[in-house]
């Protein structure tokens, strides 16, 4: 599922190559990604505008098109963007494209369809609206370390609550919590203040350096949890096999021997 290094990949990618062309037509292909607008509203409201700029928020891209207008998109489990020239080139799961007047393209794929676009005329106001807390890589120390004394659960919850700390998924959480040498499990009322600010760090490391990668699990180092996170996967700093549980209706992994339970 993309997360926020996905989401920040799709942003840099949509601004150099898509901002700044004047849109000749949008074609919705699917209309069940559409939220809250229809196919029909959604091509005459953009038709004749122009891409001018993007806000990523958590895992929810925002595109400004001139006179105001922005363009929600949230990519679900499998969507991703795709610029080309040619139909040929046009992904199989291609769900709403955009027809820029140079005759290129801007296809929004989805394969499993849990994507979403829509229009809002307040982004601001939308994020009120869904209650999502601060993005993942604006939060400061100061509101990390109140988050975590304000609430009750397993750490790793709390890093996938999206009302809380806005952009971390299940991939990203096993990997902070990897390197913070957390246990998924552990309860936040355990972790002393200190350990509260390792946290922080190791999540502000690795979404950047996930970022610097493009979210490209291939580009990310081997002594990272993802390269081998899943059955029969071996910790990368002891060797050991890593173990699996179900913290909050999703599946961990860890390293039972680097990331210790404290209760």
């Amino acid at each position: 599922m993309p997360e926020l290094p996905d989401v920040e990949t799709f942003k840099r990618y949509l601004n150099t190559t898509s901002l700044h062309q004047r849109i000749s037509s949008v074609d919705v292909r699917n209309a069940y990604v559409l939220k809250c607008v229809s196919a029909r509203e959604l091509a005459r409201r953009l038709k004749g505008r122009c891409f001018e700029s993007s806000r990523r928020h958590g895992k929810h891209l925002f595109v400004r098109a001139d006179g105001d207008l922005w363009l929600r998109l949230h990519f679900g489990m499998t969507g991703s963007l795709k610029y080309f020239k040619h139909e040929e080139q046009a992904p199989e799961h291609t769900r709403v494209l955009f027809v820029f007047a140079n005759a290129y393209r801007l296809a929004f794929e989805d394969q499993r369809k849990f994507g979403e676009v829509s229009l809002l005329k307040d982004v601001d106001e939308f994020l009120k609206t869904r209650a999502l807390g601060p993005d993942a890589l604006d939060i400061i120390l100061p509101q990390f370390k109140e988050i975590f004394g304000k609430h009750r659960g397993a750490v790793k919850t709390i890093l996938l609550n999206q009302k809380l700390i806005a952009g971390i998924g299940n991939l990203y959480a096993d990997e902070i919590l990897f390197r913070a040498r957390i246990h998924p499990a552990t309860p936040v009322s355990a972790l002393k203040e200190k350990t509260v600010a390792k946290l922080f760090r190791a999540a502000r490391d690795i979404l950047t350096k996930a970022i610097e990668a493009k979210a490209d699990m291939d580009r990310m180092p081997k002594s990272w949890l993802l390269p081998h996170r899943g059955k029969d996967g071996k910790c990368p700093r002891c060797g050991r096999e890593l173990k699996s549980a179900t913290i909050g209706g999703r599946t961990a992994w860890f390293c039972a021997h680097c990331q210790k339970r404290i209760s």
